[in-house]
């Protein structure tokens, strides 16, 4: 079988833990997997790389043992363990981990008791009144369970702005070593807007000329001195934000894209975000408090 991309052994390594859990196994050792995963989501080298190095275990929470479970997902997209523990329940009842704040132990009530496999049929049980009587869940579960289907996320990966902080200086530190070319390093995306959820794991780099976007579970953009600002801004305002800006570029007759603020073909202002603000006569906004960040 070719081998799978990061993002889909972290997913792989992440259904292992939670099966896992399901089966009562050491929650130490769920929590491991579960931060591996997440590690994994975040990685400043091409995962193929990192394991031919043998620097698996440098990576935040994985450990030999996870390291070899890993290498084993990314060369095989499986492990026999985890077919093992797939043999327990319907891929289908892994969509219930979603739902924030539902344990395993009732997941797998739900499962046995009500025939629960996916969300569809969970949101069905609560509203046809079927988890409450059911001992071991009842009332307040099945109304807890209709608030928290309501704001279920899309499958994407999202982590809170702890856990994002640790494995995104970790990149940092990771990106220096590996290139010690770049004079500057600075964390972007979703983390430098203080979102609670942070789902888009972005660097910008500073080199001696601009190389785009590499491929790593997370984004690095490698940029020079003169466009640092304009990608930094790019990479860290939200889609909202930037079509706001770029709206009001053009009313005052600027263009403003990934490498800075034109007027005709003249680069006016590139260097800092700040010296863009300036160039459209505005005040420059912290990354926080740009749509999108904290409320």
């Amino acid at each position: 079988m070719a081998k799978i991309n990061p993002r889909t052994v972290a997913s792989l390594l992440k259904e292992y833990a939670q099966r896992a859990s399901m089966r009562g196994d050491n929650p130490y050792r769920i929590k491991a997997y579960l931060r591996a995963a997440d590690s994994l989501t975040a990685l400043s080298q091409p995962l193929d790389r990192i394991i031919a190095a043998g620097a698996l275990t440098k990576i935040p929470g994985i450990g030999d043992a996870i390291a070899d479970i890993v290498t084993k997902l990314y060369q095989t997209g499986t492990h026999p363990s985890l077919e093992k523990l797939r043999e327990d329940v319907p891929a289908g009842v892994m969509e219930l981990f979603a739902i924030p704040g539902l344990r395993p132990d009732k997941i797998l009530k739900l499962h046995q008791a009500l025939g629960v496999n996916s969300l569809a049929e969970l949101e069905a049980a609560a509203r046809e009144d079927r988890i409450r009587p059911v001992k071991g869940l009842g009332a307040a579960l099945q109304t807890k369970l209709l608030q928290n289907l309501a704001i279920v996320r899309s499958g994407e990966t999202q982590l809170h702005l702890h856990k994002a902080a640790a494995l995104l200086h970790h990149a940092v530190i990771s990106v220096k070593e590996e290139h010690p070319e770049f004079s500057r390093v600075e964390i972007a995306g979703d983390f430098r807007r203080g979102c609670e959820l942070v789902s888009d794991f972005a660097l910008v780099a500073q080199a001696r000329k601009s190389t785009g976007i590499e491929d790593t579970t997370l984004r690095l953009v490698v940029t020079d001195r003169k466009h640092f600002g304009a990608s930094l801004l790019e990479a860290t305002g939200s889609a909202d934000h930037l079509e706001q800006l770029k709206t009001f570029a053009a009313d005052k007759g600027f263009t403003l894209n990934a490498d800075g603020l034109h007027r005709g073909r003249k680069l006016i202002a590139s260097a800092t975000e700040e010296e863009i603000y300036q160039a459209l006569d505005l005040q420059f906004i912290e990354p926080e408090l740009r749509e999108g960040g904290r409320d």
